[in-house]
């Protein structure tokens, strides 16, 4: 009677023999993926290491044989699997090493603490659903957002390493939008808190003055461009071209820092397909000038740098910007500016405001860089309290008086 032929992916008998020197021979046949057959052998100083090594080379032919996680593993072990996974992709670029920083951080501090120990094959979506809901009563709405999507992340490389059939977090109720942020800037309170930058600390004698003229210069881009902190203090010579009417300026990179790579210039916005060309209105304009005449001379050199000519960081920048609200609160509230809500957001939400009330969504979206114009309307564009009156003319010609 014929053999049986082997399947791709399938190792057949494992024959094992106890070599004179008191080592182990393993024998075997397998076909890979292409269904080319391979003659495996391994010698060891065991019986059961001779058979291991035989399946782990068999296994490394073939995609069938993965040993990966199983119904039984934990939600942790599927965590420091998965983290693995995206780590090699943070070091090949796939996605940046500051995302792969926040899941590790994530998945250490809020969703093994809470439901390391459970199977993942115990991960109903009801379960799934009650360990969510838990972090937002007990929590808040921000930890049960990001164990939302950590632990949807970790079931879905669960299910792709064949552990369980299906990702149970797809159909877990929604969370509560976060609310949204609608403080933005008028023109006065621009020119006031401009003024209050520029007096910051003038005869307190506290020592040197902070780096007000950073603080004015930053707003000033930010304002006139829509570009996030990042993005504007990864600015560099080369990025902008004052030779053209009106000057212009390449949105082609950030700032990021993570605890292993420290603070870095980033060759690409906070998304790749963000990259914009944005003319300058006279008040960024006149900003870029000023960094220009304080950068060094390198096309590479940075508009917003150390005193040692290194990246400045987005923490020490946001940190100079909360010094300067916790010395003005009294002012800042007199103007009608809520010190609790001011940031560098409130300059693109302001630059998102305007644009849109003055030329539409459409535009005001690809300012921004965002892909959908949606994005750009749920999270950006503060919406007008007063409706146009003109639906008074339109009313009263279609129903009459």
């Amino acid at each position: 009677m014929a053999r049986r032929r082997l399947a791709a992916g399938e190792l057949g008998g494992i024959q094992v023999t106890l070599l004179a020197n008191g080592t182990w021979r393993a024998r075997a046949r397998t076909r890979d993926d292409a269904g080319e057959l391979h003659q495996l052998r391994a010698v060891a100083n065991t019986e059961d290491e001779a058979r291991a090594e035989i399946t782990r080379r068999a296994v490394n032919l073939s995609s069938s044989g993965y040993l990966g996680l199983t119904a039984s593993d934990t939600v942790a072990d599927a965590c420091t699997a998965w983290l693995a996974q995206v780590r090699v992709r943070a070091q090949a670029g796939a996605l940046s090493f500051s995302t792969y920083e926040s899941y590790e951080q994530t998945a250490r501090l809020l969703l093994v603490p809470r439901c390391g120990g459970i199977a993942l094959g115990a991960l109903t979506v009801g379960r799934c659903d009650r360990i969510i809901q838990a972090a937002f009563l007990e929590q808040s709405l921000s930890a049960a957002r990001r164990i939302r999507s950590v632990l949807g992340l970790v079931c879905g490389y669960a299910v792709r390493d064949d552990a369980i059939p299906f990702n149970p977090v797809r159909d877990v109720q929604r969370l509560p939008l976060p609310e949204k942020k609608t403080t933005v800037l008028t023109a006065p309170q621009i020119a006031a808190i401009r003024e209050l930058m520029e007096h910051w600390r003038e005869d307190s004698g506290m020592g040197p003055r902070p780096n007000y003229r950073a603080l004015i210069d930053g707003m000033d881009i930010m304002l006139g461009t829509s570009a996030r902190v990042g993005e504007c203090i990864g600015l560099r010579r080369c990025d902008v071209d004052m030779t053209t009417n009106p000057p212009t300026l390449l949105i082609d990179g950030t700032i990021t820092q993570t605890r292993e790579l420290g603070v870095r210039r980033k060759n690409a916005p906070k998304r790749t397909r963000q990259r914009r060309r944005i003319a300058l209105p006279s008040m960024a304009a006149t900003a870029v000038r000023r960094r220009l005449a304080l950068a060094e001379r390198g096309a590479e050199a940075l508009l917003f740098p150390t005193a040692t000519g290194l990246p400045m960081s987005v923490s020490n920048y946001e940190r100079l910007l909360r010094s300067f609200v916790d010395d003005n609160r009294e002012a800042l509230t007199a103007l009608g500016v809520d010190p609790g809500r001011y940031s560098t957001h409130i300059y693109r939400r302001t630059v998102a405001t305007l644009v849109e009330q003055a030329a539409g969504i459409t535009l005001a979206s690809r300012l921004l860089g965002h892909a959908n114009e949606q994005i750009t309307r749920a999270s950006y564009v503060v919406s007008a309290e007063q409706v146009d009156p003109i639906t008074v003319d339109i009313l009263d010609a279609v129903l009459g008086g």
